[in-house]
């Protein structure tokens, strides 16, 4: 019966409604002026239907912030919508949004006001140029004086900032952290986040954790479940800290006690590898950034051996720094670049450590495994393509880098940037061998090719035992070899024989004898042109028979027959000789 009343009354004064700004009367309470406005019906029906005209017609004083009907018309409400006392109550929450309890001028309100509503929510004012405005609603006509309050015109309807939900709730609203839900109730967080705060959370999608591999159903111990609380802890920030605050190359320490470091650009925002894709959704209790990534918080870095001990896969490698006394030196400030060989490579390339037990053999050990390390930190990223650098043990190691793979010598990284406390360490697939210590050899008789290109010179020669003999050309017109043969000008060669290989425009290529010989050789190409060399060694192996005292004895009359023959052979020559000058 009231509420028809009030309506008919409403419709009576409607009759003769004029303008606010023109004939309210300041010993009209706020609703009749609102009534003769002519632009306020839809806040008068409102009001009534939400049986608020009595409340408005109350001694105050009141400050309305009154939406003109086309305000009404903006925000789509329809009064036919509001059935239920549930809808009712939204409504009136409304519509009391727009009421001060306090009599406020315009000229009272400053730049950045923030004032609670009668419903309970704080409104926040901006003063530009002299505009008044109330959330964003301007006001279009201030300081219309009624006998219980002060209405100010503005021109759209103000709506009350939604009933914020704590963190965990967020979250299980937005469809898209099912994941991060999950795993906050196996981490029992669920508690902590739900806390008065405020914190800040970067909360990775269902995507992220799906990406990161991370399987709730492999967390069942203890020490597992403390290991997901720490990397989920390492989202959260002590503190409610909005995007725009956020600055490029700001580090802070979240909840877990680790570091993150945020990086600002063109408006980006990133924190470690993980971009903010949704900023600033408030909670009760806190902020959160939508991010794309899990992070995950720093591994707190061992040495490199231990970190060697724990791969599973360099037993050996343990096992041979253990034998060569390497241990405590790699465990050492460093930083050091380790190239890691599996337990396979060794394998592979036939490393016995238990053939090791001289001072000498160990000290080979200990310069190939010091042949694998570098002084100073060198990531996969800073090697180029050719990159020559002297390692530990002071040898020379050349890379490569081909489509991306990087090779160190002949082995290839398999496994790159395993950062350590003191350096960095990349698994290869093979062993490197240092580099044999060059040998000076001194020739003793050098060999060329003659000017024409089809003999060897000198093509024989001769020298002592332990005596050198280099074969030595360069940019010759033709390739030339050395080759063993068994004997002088024999096309045969020897078996496993003494050679320069294969033919080449320029051999450098050394052999020293250490015994009486003959060593007979041919150029390959040229053997149908009879390009054949000599060298005699000592007496070239001969062997000289010893002759006993009774043989020399046999042997006299044959000598002296010789002699008698010979001197019979000079007469008759004489003679003849004599009879041609006679003639």
């Amino acid at each position: 019966m009231q509420r028809k009343t009030v309506t008919m009354l409403v419709a009576l004064l409607m009759l003769s409604a004029i303008p606010l700004n023109v004939s309210a009367d300041e010993y009209d309470d706020i609703p009749t002026n609102a009534t003769n406005s002519g632009v306020h019906d839809s806040l008068v029906a409102a009001l009534a239907h939400a049986d608020l005209v009595t409340t408005l017609q109350g001694d105050g004083p009141f400050t309305v912030f009154a939406p003109t009907d086309d305000a009404f018309a903006a925000a789509g409400i329809d009064l036919t919508t509001f059935d239920t006392d549930e809808e009712n109550a939204t409504l009136t929450d409304i519509l009391l949004y727009h009421v001060y309890s306090g009599a406020v001028n315009s000229a009272d309100v400053t730049d950045g006001l923030t004032v609670s509503m009668v419903n309970g929510d704080d409104a926040t004012f901006t003063v530009t140029n002299g505009t008044v405005m109330v959330g964003d609603a301007t006001v279009t006509t201030a300081d219309v004086t009624s006998s219980n309050g002060i209405i100010h015109i503005i021109d759209k309807v103000l709506m009350p900032p939604a009933d914020l939900e704590d963190i965990p709730t967020i979250a299980s609203g937005t469809g898209v952290h099912t994941a991060l839900v999950g795993a906050l109730s196996q981490a029992n967080l669920v508690t902590t986040l739900q806390g008065d705060g405020p914190f800040t959370v970067f909360a990775p999608t269902d995507d992220a954790f799906t990406a990161a591999g991370i399987d709730l159903t492999t967390f069942d111990t203890d020490e597992e479940n403390a290991t997901l609380a720490d990397i989920l802890l390492y989202h959260v920030y002590s503190g409610a800290v909005n995007a725009a605050d956020v600055t490029d190359g700001l580090t802070v320490t979240m909840v877990n006690g680790d570091d993150a470091s945020f990086t600002v650009t063109d408006g980006a925002v990133m924190v470690g590898d993980a971009t903010v894709t949704t900023a600033d959704v408030i909670a009760s209790n806190g902020v959160i950034h939508v991010i794309d990534t899990v992070l995950m918080p720093p591994v707190e870095l061992v040495d490199i051996p231990t970190i060697a001990v724990g791969t599973g896969v360099h037993d050996s490698l343990v096992a041979a720094l253990t034998k060569a006394d390497l241990v405590s030196t790699l465990q050492g400030d460093g930083p050091f670049t380790v190239f890691a060989p599996t337990d396979q490579a060794f394998t592979d390339a036939g490393i016995d450590l238990d053939s090791f037990t001289t001072d000498e053999e160990i000290a080979t050990l200990a310069d190939i495994l010091l042949y694998h390390v570098y002084s100073g930190a060198v990531n996969a990223a800073d090697v180029t393509d050719g990159l020559t650098v002297t390692m530990v043990n002071g040898d020379d190691a050349s890379f490569t880098v081909m489509d991306g793979t990087v090779m160190v010598g002949d082995a290839t990284v398999t496994a790159a940037d395993v950062m350590a406390s003191n350096g960095v360490v990349h698994v290869i697939d093979k062993v490197l061998m240092p580099p044999a210590d060059e040998v000076v050899t001194t020739c003793d008789v050098t060999i060329g090719i003659s000017s024409d290109g089809y003999a060897f010179s000198p093509a024989s020669v001769t020298i002592q035992v332990n005596q050198t003999v280099c074969w030595q050309w360069t940019g010759a017109e033709m390739a030339h070899n050395v080759k063993e043969v068994d004997g002088m000008k024999s096309t045969t060669y020897v078996t496993d024989g003494i050679t320069s290989g294969a033919p080449e425009v320029n051999v450098d290529f050394s052999y020293t004898f250490t015994e009486d010989t003959v060593f007979y050789y041919v150029c390959e190409p040229h053997m149908s042109l009879d390009m054949f060399g000599k060298v005699t060694v000592g007496d070239g192996g001969i062997v000289v028979p010893v002759v006993s005292d009774d043989k020399e004895e046999e042997n006299t009359p044959g000598f002296l027959g010789v002699t008698m023959i010979l001197a019979t052979l000079g007469a008759v020559l004489y003679s003849r000789s004599n009879r041609d000058e006679e003639l």
